[in-house]
């Protein structure tokens, strides 16, 4: 059985030692057929570019032509070859291992490791400089002279400057400044891109966002951004038909409903609304439940994946205030989509503080997907994995500006009381802990944001999946707290919240009239099959209904 190439990014080693390989090759193919020859490709971590970017490394390659039918023979470019196969000096950067605490010295250094290699590698008679911009334009000049065409790949191009924007926006414009080392790398490469018999004939780039390329060069004007066409929707990520495949495979036998909820519906293009797979989720659950022996991960996030996401604060907190970037996220927690007129393709990391920008951030680094084009771009969280780390980002953020802080071990056991007991007494728990931290409530203002808070800190223990604005019976139920993964859960959950504003009086009269339009509501989602798969193996559903006058909770009833 063939090896599972999670963390893997060298395609020789995939093939070599016999991993599982899932054949993107045919996008070589379309690739290479655009009028374009110099582009930009954009997708969250871990979803596969670098392995991609190995491929086509060893398909243009001239160095690998006499490894051509071992690396490809049973691809489908293999069996499809194209013009350009192993025809161009190849010249790749990784930029993810720039020390973001030294970054000039770091960057020097790296550029003149991988210029220098080069040279030997391809035994080109350039003399060598300690000046990386002066050798390689002499590089440039070597290859125009002997009539030699360059392909220039470039792996994770924003990686370090990310980092150095979230730990400090002033180290981040020292990069991105005319004089910085990194600048003058993307200016040479454009003056590459110009002029006659220009050895440069392609480039690609991977990234995760276009926010450096902007700071960088007022915009990616050296060729094509291709990240939102449908053509590329899956060129990286796994389609359904892949995973199942790989299910197929390895013998996985699960609900594929599951690895749905925590792994899919990222959408990349509003033309093609494909649902694509994370690729590291993916691998790393088949890995994990073989390694468990056949059973379901107790943990279904991996560890690396949330470590991606752990400096983010910056971007929601100016000003020692939190922003308006805040409201959103908690806004895509309570369970509601967040709309802007189209997805922001350049902008400077400069100006997050706009609300489209930040939104389009969020599209990009994988926090949010694409749902569906009305009058404006809606956009949702894409999957469980996703939702709870936006979930730990919320929590941290409240915690770390001392706005509300929870005692998580009584959370626990009133949630474990509800589980085994039935007891509903976790809800006033909630409400309690939102009334004796007053600084929060300077941040209800919006209905949702109540609901927001329930779905966060529910979502702390790993026995239950919460559910918000679920679709059932032609409704969309608050919140269902619906089992995971422990056999013995007997009690889960429907809530219903209504509101009652702060400047209005909660008379008995609108108390009861709240109450009965949530005992109707509840009622028919019951009926639901997302309901009835689990009271049909013995699960009792608790029914309640959570009744605010503002921040206050005035009725927590089971019905």
């Amino acid at each position: 059985m063939k090896k599972i190439p999670y963390g893997l990014a060298d395609y020789k080693r995939v093939i070599e030692e016999d991993f599982y390989f899932v054949d993107k090759t045919h996008f070589i193919e379309k690739l290479e057929n655009l009028n374009e020859s110099y582009l930009l490709f954009l997708r969250p971590r871990r979803f596969g570019k670098s392995l991609f970017l190995a491929v086509l490394e060893a398909y243009y390659d001239r160095y690998y032509a006499k490894d051509f039918e071992l690396l490809f023979g049973d691809t489908y470019i293999g069996k499809n070859q194209t013009p350009l196969k192993n025809s161009f000096h190849i010249l790749r950067f990784d930029f993810s291992g720039i020390d973001s605490s030294d970054v000039e010295n770091s960057f020097r250094k790296y550029l003149l490791s991988r210029l220098e290699n080069f040279i030997y590698k391809y035994s080109l008679k350039v003399q060598l400089n300690e000046n990386p911009i002066i050798l390689f334009n002499d590089i440039f000049k070597y290859l125009q002279e002997n009539n030699l065409e360059l392909y220039i790949l470039i792996d994770e191009y924003d990686n370090f400057a990310n980092k150095l924007l979230l730990q400090n926006k002033d180290s981040y414009l020292d990069i991105v400044s005319k004089t910085a080392l990194f600048k003058q790398f993307f200016t040479t490469l454009k003056t590459a891109t110009s002029g006659n018999d220009s050895p440069l004939k392609r480039m690609f780039i991977t990234g995760v966002t276009p926010m450096t390329m902007y700071d960088v060069t007022s915009g990616f004007n050296i060729g094509s951004n291709i990240s939102l066409r449908k053509d590329f929707n899956d060129m990286v990520g796994f389609t359904q038909s892949e995973v199942d495949e790989l299910l197929k495979y390895y013998n996985v036998d699960v609900d594929k409903s599951l690895l749905k909820e925590w792994y899919n519906n990222y959408i990349f293009s509003q033309k093609l609304p494909q649902p694509i797979y994370n690729t590291d989720m993916i691998l790393y659950f088949i890995n994990q439940y073989r390694v468990n022996e056949n059973t379901i991960p107790s943990e279904m996030i991996d560890i690396n994946v949330r470590s991606d996401y752990s400096k983010l604060r910056n971007i929601i907190y100016t000003n020692k205030r939190l922003n308006g970037n805040f409201d959103t996220l908690r806004t895509l927690i309570a369970g509601e989509s967040v709309s802007l007129n189209n997805l922001i393709q350049d902008f400077s990391a400069l100006n997050l503080e706009d609300e489209s920008n930040f939104k389009s951030l969020m599209f990009y680094l994988g926090l949010v997907t694409i749902k569906d084009k009305t009058f404006d771009l809606n956009l949702q969280i894409p999957n469980e994995t996703v939702k709870r780390i936006d979930i730990d980002f919320l929590k941290d953020t409240l915690k770390v500006e001392n706005v509300f802080t929870l005692r998580v071990a009584h959370l626990e056991e009133h949630l474990k009381n509800f589980a085994l007991e039935g007891n509903i007494e976790i809800f006033n728990f909630l409400a309690n802990q939102i009334e004796e931290n007053s600084s929060i409530r300077d941040y209800i203002y919006k209905e949702q944001h109540i609901k927001a808070m329930y779905i966060a800190y529910l979502s702390l223990v790993p026995y239950y999946i919460i559910k918000s604005e679920a679709e059932l019976q032609k409704g969309f139920a608050d919140i269902l707290i619906k089992p995971f993964n422990n056999d013995y859960i007997k009690y889960f959950g429907l809530l219903e919240f209504k509101y009652i504003k702060r400047e209005e009086t909660p008379t008995p009269q609108k108390i009861e009239q709240l109450k009965t339009e949530a005992t109707e509501q509840l009622n028919r989602y019951e009926n639901d099959t997302l309901v009835t798969q689990y009271s049909n193996k013995g699960i009792t559903l608790k029914k309640v209904i959570l009744i605010f006058h503002g921040w206050e909770l005035v009725v927590c009833e089971e019905i």
